[in-house]
């Protein structure tokens, strides 16, 4: 027997999915949809032993997700989710799930709360840093604005443990590894309010291919970005490569630069040994060496949410977005 009938025959058993997924980048082989809806949906569950998710998440990891592993494992997740505070209309959805230990700033973040502040509706996502332990660059990005700006979501930003509790179960796991497993990439697809557009940031060209087919093929909106360590902070310095998927699921890719909307941002704003400054910059007048690189981070994001027609548009007068008079 096979590795595929055996998967067949033991659905539901955790042995059966390992054998097939973990043998190696020649001989394994891909979970069909179906497949990877009973699997993942028998780990959120915990019928795998710690042993065996363990065995079933690293050898995913060698072979990589599949389109229809992913889009599984996603179905799993959203029938798993729970019910998310209503926010108004419009806007977007920013998804900071990462586990990076850079321990530099959001400057997609910042920007979120400046636009927050101008009206715009935006839904945040985070996750838990559970192998770097970087809690830094959330809590001292979002630590800059004190009471000056209106909080996001009118609270705290959605959590994907409290979106999906079973997560926690995978927690101690997960960390024991030690490695970003397939959980870590399909953490950033996560939107609790699908009616908006999301915006994530992804490391690998391959894997930004698979989550924009995935937005695709459920009908969602939203930019992928080949951002600055894999979150949603457009490159400063160069192109930042983004697929685009639309509500028609039409999708294609563009390339943006700061030049494209007249700015040029100093990159070295991105640097971890620059990251201690951002407060100073902050209370500058214009955000100091940050006022460019959040003005294109703002006019990305208004394109992102659908206000404008192209990136370069979307740029706001300085004294406009920093909200002085």
């Amino acid at each position: 027997m096979d590795e595929d009938e055996s998967a067949k025959s033991g659905a539901g058993d955790p042995v059966a999915y390992i054998r097939k997924v973990g043998r190696g980048r020649t001989l394994s082989r891909d979970m069909s949809l179906e497949e990877a809806r009973e699997a993942f949906s028998q780990l959120l569950k915990g019928r795998f032993t710690d042993a065996q998710a363990g065995a079933f998440l690293q050898a995913l990891r060698i072979k990589e997700l599949s389109q229809e592993e992913l889009d599984g494992l996603m179905q799993v997740l959203e029938e798993s989710s729970l019910k998310k505070p209503v926010l108004p209309h419009g806007g977007l959805v920013l998804n900071l799930a990462s586990d990076t230990a850079r321990k530099g700033g959001y400057a997609s973040l910042l920007a979120a709360n400046l636009l927050v502040n101008k009206g715009m509706s935006i839904g945040v996502v985070r996750s838990d840093p559970m192998l770097s332990g970087n809690e830094k660059s959330w809590d001292e990005t979002q630590g800059l604005f004190g009471t000056r700006y209106a909080v996001l979501q009118q609270g705290k930003p959605i959590h994907v443990h409290d979106l999906i509790p079973a997560l926690k179960n995978l927690r101690k796991i997960r960390k024991e590894l030690g490695f970003r497993s397939c959980l870590h990439t399909a953490e950033k697809l996560l939107n609790p309010w699908p009616e908006k557009s999301l915006v994530l940031g992804i490391s690998h060209r391959h894997y930004a291919e698979r989550m924009a087919e995935n937005l695709r093929r459920r009908g969602r909106a939203g930019k992928i970005v080949l951002g600055n360590h894999g979150t949603p902070d457009l490159v400063v310095h160069k192109e930042t490569e983004v697929w685009e998927v639309f509500p028609g699921g039409d999708v294609r890719t563009i390339h943006i630069s700061p030049q494209d909307v007249g700015l040029q941002p100093d990159p070295n704003v991105y640097s971890l040994g620059f990251f201690p400054n951002w407060k100073e910059e902050m209370a500058r007048d214009g955000f100091g060496a940050l006022g460019p690189v959040l003005l294109y981070h703002a006019a990305f994001l208004r394109y992102a949410a659908g206000e404008v027609a192209e990136p370069k548009e979307g740029l706001l007068p300085l004294l406009q977005l920093s909200g002085v008079s």
